[in-house]
């Protein structure tokens, strides 16, 4: 099966193996995997070819461990590196009213606070010590903003826009 993006989003990509029992490292991207409880059927792969797959528990800390349904050994876990966790848009939880998915920041217009159109947001990256977002200035140029209060004053996902502190952007963009 192949993934299509207007049904599945990445919740995170497997590592390395972990230890000898087939466990694996695990970078999750958002809190949806944090927040779920297993086991938990997902779709494993990248996005030309999926395979469902059961997640039977996420450990650790800072540095995270899953264990999958049939994955027992070193060997096995090695098949999986490298590979993206896949969930159906469908089953995402509900967000609050000023929540959003990373997916709904994609394409989004960067503005000033007085309305000046800086760019578009390109990628978005759920980085350990900050969430940022790559977006392409208009002049043609790529820069990465950090995700704070202090540069990002609003987000409005239904008019398209995120608005950021101008003097903030002009220190990034130097």
């Amino acid at each position: 099966m192949r993934v299509n993006s207007d049904d599945f989003v990445a919740v995170a990509t497997i590592g390395r193996p972990f230890g000898l029992n087939g466990a694996c490292s695990l970078f999750v991207i958002g809190e949806t995997l944090l927040d779920s409880s297993f086991p938990m059927k997902l779709w494993v792969g990248n996005e030309e070819a999926v395979k469902e797959i059961t997640l039977l528990e996420i450990s650790g800390g800072n540095n995270l461990r899953c264990v999958f349904e049939g994955v027992n050994d070193r060997d096995e876990a090695d098949l999986l590196k490298n590979s993206t966790l896949y969930l159906e848009k469908e089953r995402l939880p509900e967000l609050e009213d000023g929540e959003y998915y990373f997916r709904d920041l994609l394409g989004l217009s960067i503005e000033s606070e007085t309305g000046e159109v800086l760019g578009t947001v390109k990628d978005v990256f759920n980085y350990p010590t900050t969430d940022a977002f790559d977006v392409k200035l208009l002049n043609g140029k790529t820069i990465t903003i950090p995700f704070n209060k202090e540069i990002v004053k609003k987000v409005i996902v239904g008019e398209k826009k995120i608005v950021v502190d101008n003097d903030k952007i002009s220190e990034l963009t130097f």
